[in-house]
């Protein structure tokens, strides 16, 4: 179970980053990437932080937090295995600043770019980028079959449960966002 469970998630990380247009990301690790990067990451954190203020944590059965974590996960992706970082990482905390509408500070922003950068580096978020594509599929498929959104997100929510049960990126993730979102308070 496991075996299939990592084969999934490889094949849906390799179908996530030919497609980044599914969840608005690059993943290249140029500085002219960063401040893309750093915007869609920005807005992942912007999306999750509020829902997060609303509910009092991180809900793993919302379709949406589930989509913007693979966002997140997949903007994240430049500032792994930089060898110069200042350039790239100069530019995503910028592009933070900016896509978050200002949740992200200037005086934030170097701290929140440094935690995410030891979160993509220590963690393997392939769970999560294939959470993301089930959600986006799921999303899709809810909307073409004009199915209810609640089924879509249980759905999701099952993937989610069962992949977090092979990896520690789930953990990771949320232990990072909390973090994160203490800088914002």
């Amino acid at each position: 179970m496991k075996k299939l469970l990592k084969s999934v998630a490889l094949v849906a990380l390799c179908a996530l980053v030919a497609s980044c247009g599914v969840l608005g990301g690059t993943a290249q690790g140029t500085a002219a990437s960063g401040s893309v990067n750093g915007q869609n990451s920005g807005a992942a954190l912007k999306s999750l932080y509020s829902q997060y203020k609303t509910d009092g944590k991180v809900d793993l059965t919302n379709l949406n937090n589930i989509i913007s974590m693979a966002q997140l996960v997949n903007g994240i992706q430049g500032l792994k295995n930089l060898d110069d970082k200042s350039a790239f990482y100069s530019d995503f905390a910028a592009g933070l600043i900016l896509g978050s509408n200002n949740l992200v500070t200037q005086q934030t922003s170097k701290p929140v770019t440094n935690t995410l950068g030891s979160l993509v580096s220590g963690t393997d978020l392939s769970a999560i980028a294939a959470a993301g594509l089930a959600a986006a599929a799921q999303s899709q498929q809810a909307q073409q079959a004009k199915q209810s959104a609640t089924t879509a997100a249980g759905n999701v929510a099952s993937t989610v449960n069962a992949i977090s049960e092979t990896t520690a990126g789930v953990s990771n993730t949320l232990s990072s966002l909390a973090t994160i979102f203490g800088m914002f308070q």
